[in-house]
């Protein structure tokens, strides 16, 4: 297992992305100012230049830049002319009572239940719109995966789910008081574009490599000459969905975890007592079982814990079917990230940047995550944890117009590849599902 200089590695690490947005910093809560310095609670409703003046009297001063996520919504109010963000709010997808993977969604939309669907998202963005103080005709830039932009829209989803994989409409578009931004493909959506915009993949003569750790597991690699992107059923775990106390990035949330002598200590989002373990509690607390010999390379836990799982703090345990659904996730964007560069006609020594982004937050132990197999170690020293990339690119949006026009060329010329009829990706799928030897 290679294993980089950790004096070099910090969980936090700090970069400005090419837009001018910071990233490598964690929320602790919910909520959060922006990153261009401290903002102060603004009375009344945003929109307007006098503080207190309600925003329809001074239109278009601010906007909100949404991230549409299968499992978590994120809405930053931004002042559109100087690109400022005043304050982010997120919130559950309630869409998942639906499901909780675009495929569930697709499916209960083609039952006829496409309408509620619409209906829960609208109603969401509606509640964080209120909570950012926003008037209710704000314009909002949305970037989201195609399937959430198609129901957000109550467009139909019937051909998004079989073959030949047909979207209703991937353009840049007006939907109400809304900028719907484009994608790619049906699995390689707007989330993954703004991200390519947002990290300056489009202008740069470097190769990066792009990787967000979201349910679809979606991935791109390139510069400005070329971009190939694909996408991989990652699942929610690195969300906390679909583990056993698993939650969203919330306070009282198990963030961090270190085992010693069969015991865990765990801290919590916002120092809040524990009430389950969002996704780098997962990665972390899966790190600490396989460091201790608590979990073999297969990812069979100690015969101790196998039945009622490992107690990471009260109340709080993981579980024989946590740990697969963390292999699972792991080998998908693993054997993923593997086959892009090979398909891109490269390799690890030529990658000059790897940006790891993700709703779940930027403070991600880079050393756990490569010990588990999530990340490469080739690239170790050169990732960069981003964030929200998808929320940033609509941010730089709602700031500057000419970032539409980068994000519809991404979206025209991006190649796409996909995993599953590539026969290299099953081999190492399985391959990646085992665990790294420890040392």
């Amino acid at each position: 297992m290679v294993t980089p200089d950790e004096s070099k590695m910090t969980v936090e690490s700090s970069f400005w992305l090419p837009g001018g947005i910071r990233a490598g910093k964690a929320s602790s809560g919910e909520e959060r100012t922006g990153d261009f310095g401290s903002a102060s609670a603004v009375p009344g409703e945003l929109g307007s230049a006098v503080p207190g003046e309600p925003a329809s009297a001074v239109p278009g001063e601010f906007a909100a830049a949404v991230d549409i996520g299968t499992t978590t919504i994120a809405m930053s109010a931004v002042e559109t002319g100087t690109g400022r963000i005043v304050k982010t709010v997120t919130g559950v997808n309630h869409q998942r009572a639906f499901g909780a993977d675009v495929i569930s969604r697709m499916e209960a939309s083609n039952r006829g239940k496409g309408e509620q669907l619409r209906q829960a998202v609208a109603s969401d963005l509606g509640e964080l719109r209120k909570r950012l103080g926003l008037r209710e005709n704000v314009k909002m830039l949305i970037s989201g995966n195609t399937t959430m932009e198609h129901l957000l829209q109550g467009m139909p989803c019937t051909t998004l789910g079989v073959a030949p994989y047909t979207p209703v409409d991937l353009s840049l578009h007006e939907y109400g008081n809304m900028t719907i931004l484009p994608g790619i493909s049906t699995f390689v959506g707007a989330d993954i574009v703004s991200g390519i915009v947002a990290c300056g993949m489009d202008e740069g003569e470097e190769i990066c490599l792009l990787v967000d750790l979201g349910t679809n597991g979606e991935m791109a690699i390139g510069n400005r000459d070329r971009i190939l992107s694909a996408s991989t059923a990652a699942g929610p775990a690195f969300e906390g969905g679909n583990i056993s106390c698993g939650i969203a990035g919330i306070p009282g949330a198990v963030c961090s975890v270190e085992i010693r002598d069969r015991k865990a200590r765990s801290r919590t989002i916002g120092g809040e007592p524990a009430v389950g373990i969002c996704g780098t509690g997962v990665i972390e607390v899966v790190y600490e079982l396989l460091k201790e010999g608590l979990i073999d390379e297969t990812g069979l836990l100690d015969e101790e814990y196998f039945d009622s799982g490992f107690p990471v703090a009260e109340g709080v345990v993981f579980t024989e079917k946590d740990i697969r659904e963390v292999q699972l996730a792991k080998s998908a964007v693993r054997a993923g990230i593997e086959v892009l560069i090979g398909s891109y006609g490269t390799d690890f020594s030529h990658i000059g940047k790897l940006y790891l982004a993700g709703g779940f937050g930027q403070k991600i132990d880079l050393i756990k995550a490569a010990g588990i197999g999530l990340l490469p170690g080739e690239v170790l020293e050169r990732t960069y944890p981003v964030g929200n990339t998808s929320l940033a690119g609509a941010v730089m949006a709602a700031h500057d117009p000419a970032v539409l026009d980068r994000m519809v060329k991404v979206a025209r010329t991006a190649e796409e590849t996909a995993l599953a009829e590539n026969p290299q990706f099953s081999d190492l799928y399985m391959d990646n599902m085992f665990f790294p030897e420890q040392e």
